[in-house]
């Protein structure tokens, strides 16, 4: 098992915020992380980190009440 990579994830989750990005594209990225064994977070992360991770390994195609939206996304990242 890998790190989590916290950054390239955290800027990912940016980009979405920003428009670049759509759900999907974080959440296949943290779906490959868990894939290849990439999801262990660092021992000290916030616990926003964590949530932030989690709420992304939903799909966009699963109940909407059930995913982020971005202002409770940018509302996380900001606790980073």
């Amino acid at each position: 098992m890998s790190d989590f990579p916290v950054e390239q994830f955290e800027s990912l989750v940016r980009e979405f915020l920003a428009g670049k990005k759509q759900w999907d594209d974080v959440h296949d990225f943290v779906i490959g992380c868990e894939w290849i064994g990439a999801a262990t977070l660092p021992h000290d992360c916030p616990s926003a980190l964590e949530d932030l991770r989690s709420a992304f390994l939903a799909d966009s195609r699963d109940d909407r009440q059930f995913l982020l939206t971005k202002a409770e996304a940018q509302e996380l990242l900001d606790k980073l």
